[in-house]
């Protein structure tokens, strides 16, 4: 890969696609015998190889980075998201084959990550045109079109709770954890593919789901009534966004266009064209007329909704942006991606306040607290980690190794954070606490890949690698 770089940046234009390809391919081919070293019980291979392998993987990816910034340096917008494309399907080999590798200090370490369910998700989601098989009724994962709902009825405990290792902050720091009761309702079927964001109305009454399928879908939260889809998107879906004065629902994806809708009426009012990269992540903003949009393409872009106008371009080169947030009062947006560098900026005027390096792996989510004082990140390495912002400093810092960390958020009283992890559970941490405080999983092996979290704090919701979005209610 070292190699294809070089030539890239000395031959011309015209044979980028072509040795690109041809290098892609070499490397998924090489996937295969890697697999079957690990997967040989009578394998000799050691703590060291096992060392290099998992090097190797880190300087592969490290590598198809270098060339996705020499691209973007070298002003190809046309070519990024192709390569985007490859190096998606790349990083989801490679995660798969770095999860089949033991753990050479502890062997027996148990793990909640399981290979038969496929490659997790990855910062780079596949984007792909095709979508899961519909099954017939019956089958396992089948889709009820007629039903898009269904209840839990078996009598099972979709929680367990953590009672070790317990670390007590300062008393003026966070106040005693409170174990919150959370009783499993149902879960919606409907999408065919990986359900990549969630949002909640501000008056709790709708949950809009979005994913890879191409469809944005409008759920009634407690009956669990389809409301309505939107199918207008040409590619996967990635993110979403609901005005707090519930008018507007943004979503924007690898099409790299922003869909703004009309919530009450179904009606497409705009398509917004202007970034030249997959749009990842959307934030509306308080005074229920301005979008913000981060994309892959490093630009950070400024939309007013009602006419559908782009306004201004705030950031040019935010890096390859994966997550964007906003404070309640509309006065601080962070941003994060594939570099694992955080920036916080100021509104008013718009300028870069600081940044966070503190040796992140790649972003896959960000989240403000409600008093904006706190910020928490989820990484592909499976951190989680809270800085606390008028110091500029980390309060905190969670491990789960067994799985990347896919989306975050704050629950409505900021003391504790909620996160979907590819292991296939959502985790309640609480500020001060080294392990999950709840554990919600249903005994199910697919990722969950998003959550939301309702206003008054009293519904959750977390979307699946499978397709469906399981809804639990606080007791």
């Amino acid at each position: 890969m070292a190699q294809l770089h070089r030539q890239l940046s000395q031959e011309s234009q015209s044979l980028y696609q072509q040795q690109l390809k041809q290098a892609l391919a070499s490397l998924q081919a090489k996937l295969p015998d890697y697999l079957a070293q690990i997967e040989n019980p009578a394998s000799e291979l050691g703590a060291i190889k096992i060392a290099k392998l998992q090097a190797r993987i880190v300087s592969v990816e490290q590598s198809l980075r270098n060339v996705v910034d020499y691209l973007n340096s070298a002003s190809l917008p046309n070519h990024i998201e192709q390569l985007e494309a490859a190096i998606a399907q790349i990083t989801a080999d490679l995660d798969k084959l770095q999860y089949q590798i033991p753990i050479a200090a502890d062997p027996e370490r148990p793990t909640h990550w399981h290979p038969e369910a496929g490659g997790e998700p990855s910062l780079f989601p596949v984007a792909s045109e095709s979508v899961s098989p519909v099954r017939k009724d019956g089958e396992a994962g089948d889709v009820c079109r007629d039903a898009p709902w269904r209840v839990w009825e078996e009598n099972i405990t979709p929680w367990r709770v953590w009672e070790e290792n317990i670390k007590a902050y300062p008393s003026d720091f966070v106040p005693e954890p409170i174990l919150p009761n959370w009783n499993f309702r149902l879960t919606r079927k409907g999408h065919q593919d990986w359900v990549s964001a969630l949002a909640m109305s501000s008056d709790g009454q709708i949950l809009a789901s979005c994913s890879l399928d191409k469809t944005v879908k409008l759920w009634h939260l407690e009956t669990g009534d389809l409301i309505h889809t939107f199918s207008d998107h040409q590619q996967g879906v990635l993110c979403l966004s609901l005005s707090p004065n519930g008018k507007w629902l943004a979503s924007g994806g690898f099409d790299q266009t922003i869909k703004v809708w009309h919530l009450e009426t179904g009606e497409l009012c705009h398509t917004l064209t202007g970034h030249n990269g997959s749009v990842r992540s959307l934030v509306i903003m308080p005074d229920n007329q301005t979008l913000i949009s981060g994309s892959f393409d490093q630009t950070i872009k400024l939309w007013q909704l009602e006419q559908g106008e782009f306004l201004q371009d705030l950031v040019q080169d935010a890096g390859r942006l994966s997550a964007i947030a906003l404070s309640p009062d509309g006065e601080t947006l962070v941003s994060g991606g594939g570099d694992g560098i955080i920036d916080l900026w100021h509104f008013q005027p718009f300028d870069l306040e600081f940044s966070l390096t503190d040796n992140l792996s790649s972003i896959n989510s960000l989240a403000l607290s409600p008093d904006g004082r706190r910020l928490a990140a989820a990484c592909t390495d499976g951190t989680l980690k809270v800085w606390q912002l008028d110091i500029a400093q980390r309060v905190e810092s969670w491990q789960c190794p067994s799985a990347p960390a896919m989306s975050i958020i704050f629950s409505d009283n900021g003391q504790s954070a909620i996160a979907a992890h590819a292991d296939g559970t959502i985790k309640i941490w609480w500020l001060g606490i080294d392990e999950p405080l709840l554990v919600l999983d249903n005994n199910d092996a697919g990722s969950v890949v998003s959550v939301a979290l309702s206003p008054d704090g009293q519904w959750l919701a977390g979307g699946n690698r499978d397709g469906t979005v399981k809804l639990w209610q606080q007791l």
